[in-house]
Formats: C-alpha cells, sequence, structure tokens
C-alpha cells in the first residue's frame, strides 16, 4: 500500500512540473506563452440566462432572450514593440458555453496595452463563400440568399413587440459599403494583459447584451431587422459598445 501511494504523488509530481512548458499538449518555443480568451454573455452585467429570465432594457422595455451569437475575427494584441493576431473567427454562442472560450498560442512574452478585434466577419471571408469550422453554415449564421454571414444575432421577446408571439429578431450582417455591420472594437484595459515564458495568461471579457437596446432602439417600432441596411448599421454601433474587461 505504501508503494502504491508513492507511485500515485510521483506521477502527479511530473505532471505539475511539465505542466508550464506546455499548451494543450503542445511545447511552447522559448520566450513564448499562450493566451486564453473567455467571453462571459451578460445582461447589464449579470450573467445571461436564456428564455426564462426577465430582463429591464434602459428604455424600461420587459424583455426575454432566446437567442444570443456573434462573431469574433481577428483579435490582435499590442504593445511597443510587437503585434500578435488570430486571425481566426471565433463563433461566441451564448447557449454554448465551450464557445466562449478559445486560445492565442505561441504569443511572444511581453506586456501588452492594446486589445482590439472585429465583431463579424471581414469582406474576404463573406466573398469567399461558406467556410467549415465556426464559418459553417450549419452553425445557422449564413445567408444562402444574400452570399454574405451574419456578424451577430440577437432574438427574444417582449411584451411591447406587436409581433406573433411578441418576438424581436436582429439578424445583423451586410459586408458592403455603406452598409457594412462589421464593427472594429477596441477594448479599454486597465492593467496590460501581461504573457510570461510557458505560462498561460487568462482574458476575460463581458458581452453585455443590453448594449443592444441603447439609444433610440424602440421595440414596439423597430422589432425585426433581417437584412443589410440603415437599422442593421444603427444596431452594430451599439452593440459594438458591449464588450469590457472583467
Amino acid at each position: 500500500m505504501k508503494l502504491q501511494s508513492f507511485k500515485v504523488c510521483y506521477i502527479v509530481f511530473l505532471v505539475l512540473i511539465l505542466a508550464p512548458v506546455s499548451s494543450f499538449g503542445k511545447t511552447i518555443p522559448l520566450n513564448r506563452g499562450w493566451i486564453t480568451v473567455i467571453i462571459d454573455p451578460v445582461f447589464n452585467g449579470e450573467p445571461l440566462k436564456m428564455a426564462d429570465q426577465l430582463y429591464v432594457n434602459e428604455h424600461g422595455d420587459t424583455i426575454y432572450i432566446d437567442l444570443f451569437r456573434f462573431y469574433i475575427t481577428n483579435m490582435r494584441l499590442s504593445s511597443e514593440s510587437t503585434t500578435v493576431s488570430d486571425t481566426v473567427s471565433h463563433l461566441v454562442d451564448a447557449e454554448d458555453e465551450a464557445s466562449a472560450t478559445f486560445h492565442i498560442n505561441n504569443v511572444p512574452a511581453g506586456s501588452y496595452t492594446s486589445l482590439q478585434f472585429t465583431v463579424g466577419v471581414d469582406s474576404i471571408t463573406n466573398t469567399s463563400g461558406a467556410n467549415g469550422g465556426d464559418l459553417d453554415p450549419a452553425k445557422g449564421m449564413y445567408w444562402v440568399w444574400n452570399s454574405g454571414y451574419i456578424m451577430a444575432k440577437l432574438e427574444g421577446h417582449s411584451r411591447v413587440c406587436k409581433t406573433l408571439h411578441h418576438a424581436f429578431e436582429f439578424h445583423i450582417g451586410g459586408y458592403m459599403p455603406p452598409f457594412n455591420a462589421a464593427r472594429l472594437v477596441n477594448v479599454k484595459l486597465s492593467h496590460p494583459v501581461v504573457v510570461l515564458n510557458g505560462c498561460n495568461t487568462i482574458v476575460r471579457l463581458k458581452a453585455d447584451v443590453a448594449a443592444w437596446f441603447k439609444g433610440n432602439l424602440d421595440l414596439s417600432k423597430l422589432n425585426s431587422v433581417v437584412i443589410p441596411g440603415k437599422e442593421a448599421n444603427i444596431i452594430a454601433d451599439n452593440y459594438a459598445q458591449m464588450f469590457s474587461v472583467e
């Protein structure tokens, strides 16, 4: 029994020693680390609960959220001397917790003072046709009729909506000027993002649904936007403000 206990402790010790120099089964090069990005869907700062949770927007309208999805593309971290880019498009789905976490590997060690990304999908990806992974049309974020991606999608219901089941739906897309719904976001950092050699740095962001309803958005009058246009651009300007660092 004593010998068996010794073996278990020895194995655990080896795992702890090896953990700092490997990332998800891959060895980290010298003076490199990696970043884990976690995005938390919230409403007015509180964790978002779907369908059965009542919320109140800034206009005093009571609403329920049934679906919340958006793309994050081209995440960039910059220091005085280095810029690190993740060109992958990540689909964040509030109903799929795993989709809210992704990784940027092989990041040079250093202190990064700028965080920037695009909400949506860039024009090159939009014009290259349907893709795989998070860009697979089966994810429900591709307009076959319009040959382009939906940048962000929000669905729910509210008593103020004069529609069937009091539903509202915002499918915001479009990549051609003047109705390009992709939005570049610069996240304000209260502290630099520090990446150390062989270590994982966690960057945690909030995505606040309440930002969608800012300004003059009146659900009793505007409750369905499913094509590119002026109204889609107004909502895109709103959701570009929904991100903050936890």
